[in-house]
């Protein structure tokens, strides 16, 4: 027999406890009314169910329409009797907190007391508590205090830490975020188990098993007789297993750890490492202070290497590595890193990188390498930014950098600029420093190198800008230096001040569809030291008198109607996916610059010095073929950012093919021109980097300048001197890549046709034995390289990825460097291996065997490093 606070129901029920009441609006005002009148002023819940006529006796556990939906505001305190027959109405007190609750079981019993308000559930009971479910097989809830009780595959979802377990029973508080579970298994900040779920993953999760697990608190665990990973369950690539690990913090600690090797079949359940103490973040994002894993590895050139870095956490802000490695072969290799960022887009970066090398001084190849990047912005107007680089010696970049690239490099630039730009107006503070090294050997008088400095330039610009009631417009650039050179042979002052004005006027024109842009202006540039002009293949010298170099300069730009036609066949269309249009725009420009009569006198720092006369005349053609695709297709790059997910109609610059060159009133440029050896001048430089000009000429090389971009997996340029003078290639760079998938290829071909300079070709010094003169034949060179690779894999791929990356040169008939990669990704763990080979003169010949084993959310151990792989961003982690 039931009593009033004890009444037992069956079928499928739901309760919910929701306060305070949302009621429509013709409630809320019948309510009011309703209180007005009312003795008792305070708030009352009313809950309404009318559940089926069921026969005694049934365990029926299906839902009607007429039962109580969820999410309706109310719940029960009491339910009818198994019988069904008579509707329960009954006031329920509103929960204290207001928190909303709804309770699903197969079966549910309530029991009332002074110290509890008791829900007993049986069979697939699923609790909703704020942001928590909790799914088990049986289970007791008490209203009153917000305890659970459950046992049975419990799961548990949600709560602060967004929590996700699997444990066999277990107790918790949900208000106070605390509970005890047995035999966990689970993921912090995972994704949201379902009923009966066995595996667990995450794309960056912290999983934990464990005997016990104790949660104290938000973000505040303690396991017992468990492990902790970043890869999925139940079967994991690796874990950190120990008797009892703590949780605060977003990170775990833990004492005489074991590092297991669990997942890969041939180290199944193999303890590595044992870690005396040890930390891991829980977010997978985290930052934290500690020792990185060892470096390991082995060269054929350094020997045997051994490492270790520590990292530390600077604030939210900042953090710093520092390290060393140490080879057998060659000694201690300090590194380090600093990282800023700060808000908006400021930031700042420190890297280097260095080797004490313990050979013989005629053999060290030891050096440093700093690396110092940063920005800062005073206002949307006013920023500083510094972009240096310091290196000490150019054999040790050969030598020890593993990036090609850089390794070939014998150029080092540093500059650190304030810019200030407002209303079209200009002004910068530039210090500048370049250096370029001529060999990798080391003579008497120092390192073989050409250094200029910029210590430092002021900079001025003012935009082009309408003058006043005029259809003119006017503009100045004007800068002040300080600067030094020295290389082998010749060295300047410590200080050369440079002052450089150069004010102009223009007249745009526009009249049916052409455009004509006449400009004049004059030039003044004054230079407190000068040169005194030398022989051929010999170097001039500096000496004190100043030079003023002035000159007027004239230039018209015209440019006549595009040239258009569409084309709409349908074959083309089905071919290209759309319309095509092909345009054609002719450009002439007109340059006359008088008044330099100083040339040879001029000290050389920067493309200001080799300003020279010049009357001459650049035509140029380029057509452009435009591509608008009628069909719809799936989007891509940042169309794909758009609201929807299929595109059509937009127009692709297909391809384009630029065409030019220039033709020389004054082939001589009034006396600038040496012959037979290299002149570079300002009006050459501005068309080609090739230094065409080794004697007087008319005509310049012809530029072709062609890029196609069928798609975003295709692509192709090539850029094309011909010199018709000659009757040869100047210079010819090709470049195409295709991806497609997991698929990537590259090709490109760079081929230079130089001509030496006496100095380059002197065979022997005059000496008083020796009075042959000096070699000042032209002498030509061929450069020919080829650049391959070939990808297979991406950087989320699992299992096999490979790639090869190779360079030949065509005219030492040599390769001068390959690399072979093969790398496997399992679940949270990667293994790579690497074959390099290099052949760079007499600096560097050798092979490399390269190997590095990365653990998700860990890092990584070995030789091989991420930024130096030839699959570069493969592991997955």
């Amino acid at each position: 027999m039931s009593t009033p606070e004890q009444r037992a129901f069956t079928g499928w029920a739901f309760v919910i406890l929701r306060l305070p009441l949302a009621m429509r609006a013709r409630i809320v005002l019948f309510t009011m009314l309703l209180l007005l009148c009312h003795p008792q002023l305070w708030s009352q819940a009313v809950t309404k169910q009318f559940p089926p006529a069921v026969p005694a006796g049934s365990n029926s556990a299906q839902s009607t329409p007429d039962a109580q939906a969820p999410g309706t505001p109310d719940a029960p305190e009491s339910a009818q009797n198994s019988a069904g027959s008579i509707p329960v109405l009954h006031v329920v007190a509103p929960h204290p907190t207001g928190v909303p609750v709804k309770i699903e079981a197969d079966t549910q019993s309530y029991v009332k007391t002074p110290a509890a308000n008791l829900y007993t559930l049986q069979g697939h009971v699923v609790i909703h508590y704020r942001d928590y479910v909790i799914q088990a097989d049986r289970a007791t809830y008490n209203q009153a205090t917000s305890d659970v009780v459950a046992e049975g595959h419990v799961h548990l979802d949600g709560g602060p830490d967004d929590a996700h377990f699997l444990a066999s029973h277990g107790t918790m508080n949900l208000d106070a975020h605390s509970g005890n579970f047995y035999d966990v298994a689970g993921t912090l900040e995972g994704q949201r188990l379902q009923r009966h779920t066995k595996i667990l993953n995450s794309s960056s999760p912290f999983a934990i098993t464990a005997r016990e697990l104790i949660e104290t608190g938000p973000q505040q665990y303690q396991v017992i007789d468990g492990t902790v990973t970043s890869c999925e369950l139940p079967h994991p690539d690796w874990q950190l297993a120990a008797k009892e690990f703590f949780l605060a913090n977003e990170k775990a600690t833990g004492k005489n750890t074991l590092f297991d090797l669990d997942g890969l079949p041939v180290l199944h359940k193999v303890p590595v490492f044992y870690l005396p103490y040890v930390t891991h973040a829980v977010n997978g994002e985290q930052r934290q202070s500690g020792f990185l894993i060892p470096i390991f590895g082995s060269d054929t050139t350094k020997g045997l290497i051994l490492g270790e870095e520590v990292y530390w956490v600077l604030g939210r802000s900042a953090d710093l590595l520092l390290g060393s490695e140490y080879y057998s072969n060659r000694g201690f290799a300090p590194l380090g890193q600093f990282r800023y960022k700060g808000r908006g887009l400021d930031f700042a970066t420190v890297k280097f990188h260095s080797l004490l090398d313990r050979l013989p001084v005629a053999e060290n190849q030891g050096g440093a390498d700093i690396l110092i990047d940063l920005r800062h912005d005073f206002s949307p107007e006013t920023r500083a930014v510094a972009d240096i680089e310091y290196l000490s010696s150019y054999a040790y970049r050969q030598a020890f950098e593993e990036n090609y690239a850089i390794a070939i490099n014998s150029e080092v630039k540093s500059q650190l600029f304030l810019a200030h730009a407002h209303d079209g107006l200009a002004e910068g503070l530039t210090f500048n420093r370049y250096q370029s090294f001529e060999s990798n050997a080391t003579s008497a008088k120092g390192v073989e190198e050409i250094t200029i400095f910029h210590l430092p330039t002021a900079q001025f610009d003012g935009l082009d800008q309408h003058v006043p009631g005029t259809p003119l417009m006017w503009g100045v650039t004007a800068s002040g230096a300080v600067l030094s050179r020295s290389e082998p042979g010749f060295s300047t002052s410590t200080a050369v001040p440079r002052l450089d004005v150069y004010p102009h006027l223009a007249l745009p024109l526009h009249f049916d569809g052409w455009t004509l842009r006449p400009v004049v202006g004059v030039r003044d540039t004054f230079y407190a030291k000068s040169q005194n002009p030398a022989p051929l293949g010999q170097v001039p010298s500096e000496r004190d008198a100043s030079l003023n170099r002035k000159d007027f300069e004239a230039g018209v730009d015209l440019r006549p109607p595009a040239l258009e036609r569409e084309f709409t066949a349908p074959w083309l269309e089905h071919l290209l996916g759309g319309e095509l249009r092909h345009a054609i725009e002719p450009d002439i420009h007109y340059r006359y610059v008088n008044g330099i009569d100083n040339f040879s006198s001029v000290l050389r720092f920067d493309d200001l010095d080799v300003a020279s006369d010049t009357n001459e005349v650049e035509y140029s053609l380029t057509q452009r073929l435009f591509v608008r695709h009628t069909a719809q297709h799936p989007c891509k790059g940042d169309d794909a950012l758009g609201p929807s997910d299929m595109c059509g109609g937009e127009t692709v610059d297909w391809l384009s093919w630029q065409v030019a060159q220039k033709y020389f009133f004054e082939p001589d440029f009034d006396g600038a021109i040496t012959p037979r050896t290299r002149n570079v001048l300002d009006t050459t430089l501005d068309l080609s980097g090739v230094a065409f000009l080794t004697s007087p000429r008319r005509y310049s090389p012809v530029i072709s300048r062609l890029h196609w971009r069928t798609s975003s997996d295709t692509d192709l340029e090539w850029d094309v001197d011909y010199d018709t003078k000659t009757g040869r290639l100047d210079s010819s760079n090709l470049f195409a890549g295709y991806h497609r998938g997991d698929y990537t290829f590259t090709v490109g071909d760079a081929h230079l046709h130089t001509v030496a300079t006496p100095a380059e070709t002197l065979p022997q010094a005059p000496t008083p034995t020796n009075t042959a003169p000096a070699n000042t034949t032209t002498q030509e060179t061929d450069f020919n390289q080829i650049r391959l690779s070939a990808i297979y894999g991406s950087p989320a791929k699992l299992g096999l990825s490979t790639g090869v990356s190779a360079g030949y040169d065509f005219t030492l008939v040599q390769w001068q460097y390959y690399g072979l990669q093969a790398s496997y990704n399992w679940n949270c763990c990667g293994l790579s291996f690497e074959l390099r080979h290099y052949s760079l003169g007499t600096v560097r010949d050798d092979t490399e065997k390269l190997y590095s084993f990365t653990l998700a959310g860990v890092g990584a151990a070995g030789s091989l490093k991420r930024a130096e792989r030839v699959i570069t961003g493969l592991m997955p982690y």
